[in-house]
């Protein structure tokens, strides 16, 4: 990616994510604590890790069946961005 993540982006969820593959959506704002954000930092046993609220434009079923889903959080890892 070319430059970071921001509210309003267009994405697409990588077709090797683990659930809602190829999926496009936008980057909204979230929940995180006591305030809305676009992105949450979790400390995990391999350093920090990123993940972006995705509007999806189709609700999806997870890996599990549950949902469907109008959004999550994604790993930006398995993002890509349609809109500069």
């Amino acid at each position: 990616m070319n430059r970071p993540i921001l509210i309003g982006d267009r994405v697409r969820v990588s077709p090797t994510y683990h659930w809602a593959r190829g999926v496009t959506g936008e980057v909204i704002g979230g929940i995180s604590g006591d305030s809305m954000k676009f992105q949450r930092v979790i400390r995990s046993h391999d350093g920090p890790l990123t993940y972006y609220f995705v509007a999806f434009d189709e609700p999806q079923i997870d890996a599990e069946g549950d949902g469907p889903y109008i959004g999550a959080e994604i790993d930006p890892r398995y993002l890509e961005l349609l809109s500069a």
